[in-house]
């Protein structure tokens, strides 16, 4: 019997299904339609994301997701040993190919040229192109076993990079914004399913809500079999499409509303509550990391930021909900720059300066 396990690593925000032997061809055209594809060196499937669907199939297949033992810098450290040993294979590959036209080479007096004519210009013209061959090729694999070496730091590299306290802010900023997007469709859904619902609703309000929202038709007897497009809520009231589809009536349409909008209000919730999870941990990691440098100082108008190697002075701090997203200074090209940005803080010293003067003054601004 196969023994599926199933984990997902919140740090790539990866599904990976582990199994003990080959999967049945059912359960394997089912996880490939998923989206899982088959890592071979780690003898596992993943997925490029997490989305409900893929969730869905890994607990009907598993019964439980657990934790991701390996983190994302082992993981790299991984890719690197394996890139490593490419790497030696090319360069081993690459000297013998070096010696085997060397030989060749050794074998011909030094200077010698092909005697055009002799017996000998026959050979002599094909030891040159096994010569010319055999560079060729040692050349090619000390190119490749250098692409294996690069590889095998960038991907150490990568993984690091992506542990930066700055790199995780922006990650958790695009997780909200993400998580932001969600929550809309979930309001949009909402409201549309009360429209529905409404008591008293006519059909030519229907039609009117019809054709801004998408709800679509179950399937129903009279519709033609050779049709795959399922009908939509508008032309069902319509009579559009009649010879196509069996009529509907206006309760059917309701009917398939009520259905169709909590599976998106649904549906939308879980991507939320996805997201939240996600960003339980990143803000965690990052608190675990000491946090941003922007979040432990006050930062003041006419202060000054060291950004990118440069110090600029404050105009405005700017915030959403209480909290400091970003600063706005007097920098020529770039003036708003995001908190996760700042390398060190200079609190305003209290001078007259012009930059000075002009931060507070549009700091007290209406």
């Amino acid at each position: 019997m196969i023994e599926l396990t199933a984990t997902y690593s919140p740090e790539d925000n990866k599904l990976r299904l582990y199994a003990s032997a080959k999967l049945d061809d059912d359960t394997y055209q089912r996880v490939k339609a998923a989206g899982f594809s088959w890592a071979p060196k780690q003898g596992l499937f993943y997925a490029p994301m997490w989305t409900p669907v893929r969730e869905d199939l890994l607990l009907e297949l598993c019964g439980e997701i657990g934790d991701e033992d390996t983190s994302l810098v082992d993981r790299a450290e991984e890719r690197a040993e394996r890139f490593g040993d490419y790497s030696s294979s090319r360069a081993g590959d690459a000297q013998r190919a070096h010696s085997a036209a060397a030989a060749i080479a050794d074998g011909i007096p030094f200077g010698q040229p092909i005697l055009v004519g002799h017996h000998s210009e026959r050979r002599a013209r094909k030891d040159a192109e096994r010569i010319e061959n055999g560079m060729r090729k040692a050349v090619n694999l000390w190119e490749t076993s250098q692409y294996w070496r690069d590889r095998a730091a960038g991907a150490l590299r990568h993984a690091k990079y992506k542990e930066r306290p700055d790199v995780r802010a922006r990650r958790i900023k695009k997780l909200e914004s993400e998580k932001r997007v969600h929550e809309r469709e979930r309001d949009d859904a909402i409201t549309k399913l009360t429209w529905w619902t409404e008591e008293g609703l006519t059909k030519d309000k229907a039609i009117a809500l019809a054709s801004v929202c998408h709800v679509y038709m179950p399937r129903k007897e009279g519709d033609r079999a050779d049709v795959t497009t399922a009908q939509t809520a508008y032309g069902a009231l319509t009579d559009s499409h009649v010879t196509l589809y069996a009529p509907r009536t206006l309760e059917e349409v309701i009917d398939a509303a009520k259905v169709a909008y909590p599976k998106a209000i649904a549906r939308a919730e879980r991507w939320i509550e996805h997201y939240e999870n996600r960003l339980a941990y990143e803000r965690a990691m990052l608190e675990e990391q000491g946090g941003l440098f922007g979040d432990k100082v006050d930062l003041q108008p006419g202060g000054r930021v060291l950004v990118r190697g440069e110090w600029s002075t404050i105009v405005r701090v700017n915030k959403r909900n209480g909290k400091t997203l970003s600063v706005t200074t007097d920098a020529r090209f770039v003036p708003v720059r995001p908190i996760e940005e700042i390398k060190d803080y200079q609190a305003p010293s209290g001078d007259s300066s012009p930059a000075t003067a002009a931060a507070a003054a549009a700091a007290s601004a209406p």
